[in-house]
């Protein structure tokens, strides 16, 4: 059973989702979340870019609504682009310009009284306009609750949440780690990464098997009061 503590209700608070790179299992995660947050008021999940979308169907807001099975108010998609590119690029092969303050802008417009998850496209530092502002720019502008870094858990995992452990030294936001296995691993990778993940000072918020729930979640940072 995971373990948790249950958050208060709460009044317009926002959980990005992002980590070490695109395909991980962001949207996974998000569905979990919302599934966990419904029980304490709506939850709303907002895609804020994303790419390589050629039909609705395939869209991750579509996707995030099955797997929620109707815990979700409602799920949207802010930005998306038909190429298969980080959102820059993707937007300019539309020939559009991907603005960051429009995505901001947009986000503020589109959340809802409760809790907002918002999924970022790609890693953490993936670039939203031509300035190279990137997701933790974006978690500091709306400015969201809480940031979880979903690293997929294999061989190369440890390096991984290193490098994104100390990309997020700068943020006063709580962020914390959710190990993702989207691919089925040998016992030896999980049980090390798992100790080197319990060696870090971040905190450990999830660890699940790819489409299962999670075995392991803690939910306290959804009590805190935001600093920022």
């Amino acid at each position: 059973m995971p373990i948790w503590s249950a958050p208060n209700q709460v009044m317009s608070k926002v959980a990005l989702i992002t980590g070490n790179d695109t395909g991980v299992g962001k949207t996974r995660v998000a569905a979990s979340l919302a599934k966990l947050l419904a029980d304490f008021g709506p939850v709303r999940y907002l895609k804020v870019v994303e790419t390589g979308i050629v039909q609705p169907i395939d869209s991750d807001a579509n996707q995030v609504s099955n797997w929620a099975q109707g815990e979700l108010e409602s799920s949207t998609v802010l930005r998306s682009y038909r190429q298969p590119l980080a959102p820059v690029f993707a937007a300019a092969s539309e020939g559009q310009e991907l603005a960051f303050r429009d995505l901001v802008d947009e986000f503020q417009k589109a959340k809802g009284p409760n809790w907002n998850l918002a999924e970022g496209a790609g890693g953490m530092a993936v670039p939203l306009d031509s300035s190279g502002v990137d997701w933790k720019d974006f978690a500091k502008a709306i400015p969201v609750d809480a940031v979880v870094l979903v690293v997929e858990n294999r061989l190369g995992a440890i390096n991984q949440m290193r490098l994104l452990d100390a990309y997020c030294q700068d943020l006063s936001i709580p962020c914390g780690f959710w190990l993702n296995e989207a691919l089925p691993q040998e016992t030896e990778v999980i049980r090390t990464n798992e100790k080197a993940l319990s060696s870090l000072a971040r905190s450990t918020w999830g660890i699940q098997r790819h489409g299962k729930e999670p075995t392991q979640v803690d939910l306290s940072w959804a009590n805190e009061e935001s600093d920022v």
